[in-house]
């Protein structure tokens, strides 16, 4: 074939590629433009390493070593590269929001955990950059996959649409902070491929994309009609979210739309049982296991593979079995019912693996009973009809049962659950499915309510005088840090949703500095000073381009300042995945607005 019919080809077509970038594992898939549908994505099921058990995986572990703290390796290590006995970083994933404070259903143990070398940073990395060297990785492994399907020629001059999934718990700063990593890593538009672009999307939709359109194709398991509640609930190694849609159509097309605001999630995902192992660990071994290296007891170690393989099979079957699990340990006088000399074997019985489940399980169960709760009140008892499991813990055959129990006709309910072929891949074919046929939920809740903080006309009687100020323009007495929230937690908002706020800035220099809010109540407060009221960041935009002329000035102070009328727009459920910004001002478009987030990471739009 021809250079010239070559790059007519690839101008014509373009290339999803769904990502999955998961506590625990990461997977990717990808499908060209001209294919169909879900039969038609391809799941990349080789993943480059010597420790994989198999020679098709359809995850590979989301870890990264470095050569700094590995003598023996002269470049990064990851995924199933990463061998037992290197030190590795692992679960960075949940340090991109670590500045969201722990909710109710969080794992209790997750702050522990840093404690045990788990979550922790190489010295002199963030987060971001640790996340960035690892999706790096990630990426080139996706592209080398890719080229070897379709040529490197042609890959160059195919567009790629990327599509990354999210957790929908996760805060806007995590949110940029993921597509700065992203970014970083080489996904998305570049100098060496500026047709290139980045969208986000947030996990339980892809998971939804991927089940309902297997459910309303499908007649297994019971196919899914209009007018259907269906809870997605996704569970991950790190994190749990909970959103619940009602489906719309079937036909000609599936049309769903977000039943009730998704609840807060939490992290408390399969890694929650990890920690609780870990803590077992340490009650009853002490310094003996607390001093042994992470190379030798942390995630992709031999002693915590054998673990995951326990993990992952329990449930299967009631009878009470004693597992061992090989760790070479100095014990001075051990405890057979827990340790085997003989064998240097840790020994656990059905009855540890239960306690830890349990706990987790319980707080998966009781997010799910709130997100019942919340649907029943917001379109009446007995909305939700079926409850689909997904992502990695979603496939334990133990949650399965649990919920099987709780929900599950015949044990006081009547909603059916379900699992899908390959659960852990649900989220990815999803977000790949995204891209491809323009699956989407047509309108979403807002998690929290966004707001500005106002100066309003002093209360007499009603706000306190050390809130008061003078106005310098009216010389009106106003009382500052009244919010005003714009968009509400609950509200329905579509794809691309702008709000729009009229703004009188008054200062003397040409840089707008405006702190945006957030807060997760039902009711939100008046006040910004209020305990359960966020600052998310600051959004900063240059009025430099701007005549000031037309507008009232005034020298205060022997400095000339201006009241500057402008509005200022957010939007909300833009594909980028975070939130964007526009200023207005004298009807033009001023600069660019950005935000600079309390976490220091900027991002503009």
């Amino acid at each position: 074939m021809s250079t010239t019919a070559t790059t007519k080809i690839a101008l014509k077509h373009k290339i999803i590629v769904g990502v999955d970038y998961g506590t625990t594992y990461t997977g990717a898939a990808y499908v060209s433009t001209k294919e169909c549908g879900l039969s038609d994505i391809v799941l990349i099921s080789t993943w480059p390493g010597p420790t994989r058990d198999t020679e098709t995986v359809f995850k590979t572990p989301s870890r990264i070593a470095y050569p700094a703290d590995n003598p023996r390796i002269s470049s990064k290590r990851w995924g199933y590269q990463v061998e037992p006995g290197m030190t590795a970083y692992s679960w960075t994933k949940l340090l991109l929001d670590n500045n969201t404070p722990l909710t109710e259903y969080d794992d209790s143990a997750l702050n522990k955990a840093s404690g045990a070398g788990i979550l922790v940073l190489p010295e002199g990395k963030t987060a971001v950059d640790v996340v960035a060297d690892y999706l790096g990785e990630v990426y080139s492994h996706i592209m080398n996959t890719i080229a070897k399907q379709i040529t490197e020629q042609t890959l160059s001059l195919t567009p790629i649409e990327f599509w990354l999934s999210i957790p929908a718990i996760w805060s806007d700063q995590a949110k940029a902070a993921t597509r700065t990593a992203a970014e970083r890593a080489g996904f998305g538009c570049s100098l060496l491929r500026p047709q290139d672009t980045i969208f986000m999307i947030n996990e339980p939709e892809a998971a939804a994309i991927t089940a309902l359109e297997k459910y309303t194709r499908s007649s297994r398991g019971g196919s899914v009609k209009p007018g259907d509640g269906v809870l997605i609930c996704d569970c991950g190694g790190g994190t749990v979210d909970i959103t619940t849609y009602l489906v719309n159509q079937t036909e000609p097309a599936l049309k769903f739309e977000e039943l009730c605001t998704g609840i807060a999630g939490g992290k408390c995902g399969s890694t929650a049982v990890d920690r609780r192992f870990y803590q077992l660990m340490s009650e009853r071994f002490g310094d003996a296991f607390d001093t042994l290296p992470m190379k030798r007891k942390g995630p992709g170690s031999d002693f915590m593979k054998r673990f995951e393989i326990i993990k992952r099979d329990f449930g299967f079957s009631d009878e009470q079995t004693i597992f061992g699990i090989p760790i070479n340990m100095a014990l001075s006088v051990p405890n057979p019912c827990h340790f085997d000399d003989e064998e240097r074997l840790v020994l656990l019985s059905s009855e540890d693996l239960k306690e830890m489940f349990d706990s987790v399980v319980e707080q998966i169960l009781n997010l799910v009973r709130q997100q019942i709760r919340d649907a029943n009140a917001e379109s009446g008892n007995g909305v939700i009809t079926r409850i689909i499991l997904v992502g990695g813990f979603g496939d334990s055959e133990y949650l399965r049962k649990a919920f099987h129990h709780a929900f599950e006709a015949g044990s006081g309910g009547n909603i059916t659950i379900t699992v899908p072929d390959s659960p852990q891949a649900a989220i990815v074919q999803g977000a790949t499915l995204r891209g491809l046929e323009g699956f989407r939920c047509s309108t979403r809740r807002c998690r929290r309510h966004y707001g500005f903080s106002w100066g309003i006309p002093f209360r007499q009687g009603f706000d306190k005088e050390n809130d008061s100020y003078i106005h310098p323009f009216t010389g009106e007495k106003m009382v500052r840090g009244i919010m005003n929230w714009m968009i509400a937690k609950g509200e329905k908002y579509s794809e691309g949703h702008t709000c729009t706020v009229a703004v009188t800035h008054s200062a003397s220099t040409r840089q707008i500095s405006i702190p945006l809010y957030s807060c997760d109540l039902q009711y939100a407060p008046e006040r910004n000073d209020e305990p359960a009221i966020n600052r998310i960041g600051t959004i900063v935009s240059d009025l430099s381009n701007i005549d000031l002329s037309g507008f009232e000035q005034k020298v205060i102070g022997g400095v000339v300042n201006s009241n500057v009328t402008y509005t200022l727009k957010v939007i909300f459920g833009a594909k980028e995945g975070v939130l964007k910004f526009k200023v207005v001002c004298q009807v033009k478009v001023i600069g660019k607005a950005m935000i600079n987030f309390t976490t220091d990471m900027v991002h503009s739009s």
